[in-house]
């Protein structure tokens, strides 16, 4: 491949990401979101992104995840940017989908990300610039975690990033869940909670634990308050956290987002690839994979 072609699309690597904090707080502000608090890390686990010009706007994904118009977050990344910026987004984007959706992981917003990178790249424009910050914000409340991928700290409707931090980098990191499309809508998720909210954990523990790289202190702190309304909407997504917090080698685990993904800090790598190996063998999904201090980046 030449590099004149390579300049005629680009292609990203989009990364999962697991909470090791989220705390969403009853009530909601005047745009109808909850006030949360959140703690994320990026993860060796990704979408993959490709953009090029093309005479209209199209998303395509593969495997098919039936939202390929305004519905999907690259559509809107796209629209949105372009709308900002004052350019047309005539682009292809295509989608190869590894990141299963409804599942905590974030995969729809890292694409978005990987999106806004691509055509901030084609129309040269700073991916840094607080009207960029703004457009990642508008798609949705992971979203500029992304553009940044570093272990961080974010508040608002977990939207605004207040703290980074760069201790985790490599950390093992097993995942599992339900097989198959067993998913946990946040919708759903949220509104259950407004109907028997779940008490905060301890923000400024996990804070205080990663500013002083103490991954005893975090380990004993991680907390989801979105994580027993999962397991409540899903015996399935009970049952795979269960599952995973009585694994040797866990140092500490965790429901990630409003599920269905549940997550074990490991021991050692060896210790998080026996244990997705086990998982799969019980019939559940199950990955080895490690905490990466990134968001999207080319490839």
């Amino acid at each position: 491949m030449t590099d004149d072609t390579q300049l005629m699309q680009l292609s990203y690597r989009a990364p999962a990401k697991i909470n090791l904090y989220l705390g969403v707080h009853e009530g909601r502000d005047a745009r109808g979101y909850h006030k949360v608090d959140s703690v994320m890390a990026a993860i060796d686990f990704w979408d993959t992104v490709t953009v090029a010009p093309a005479r209209e706007l199209s998303v395509t994904c593969m495997p098919d995840v039936g939202c390929a118009d305004s519905s999907n977050t690259c559509w809107r990344a796209a629209v949105a940017i372009g709308k900002a910026f004052g350019f047309e987004p005539a682009y292809s984007i295509y989608v190869h989908k590894h990141i299963p959706s409804q599942a905590g992981l974030g995969g729809s917003s890292s694409d978005a990300v990987a999106t806004i990178l691509a055509l901030c790249e084609f129309n040269h424009l700073d991916p840094t610039a607080k009207k960029v910050v703004e457009v990642a914000r508008s798609i949705g409340a992971d979203v500029p975690f992304f553009l940044r991928g570093i272990p961080c700290y974010l508040d608002g409707a977990g939207d605004t990033l207040r703290e980074e931090f760069a201790a985790l980098d490599g950390m093992p990191v097993a995942l599992v869940r339900p097989a198959g499309s067993v998913g946990v809508s946040t919708p759903e998720a949220y509104a259950a909670f407004d109907d028997a909210p779940v008490p905060t954990g301890d923000l400024q523990a996990v804070l205080a634990a990663l500013r002083a790289n103490k991954r005893d202190a975090l380990c004993a702190s991680m907390a989801n308050n979105l994580g027993p309304i999962a397991c409540q909407l899903s015996s399935e997504v009970a049952h795979s956290a269960q599952w995973l917090k009585e694994q040797k080698g866990v140092l500490a685990t965790l429901v990630t987002g409003s599920g269905s993904s549940s997550f074990a800090l490991c021991e050692s790598h060896e210790a998080a690839h026996r244990i997705a190996q086990d998982a799969q063998a019980c019939g559940l999904d199950g990955l080895a994979t490690r905490i990466i201090n990134h968001g999207p980046q080319r490839i």
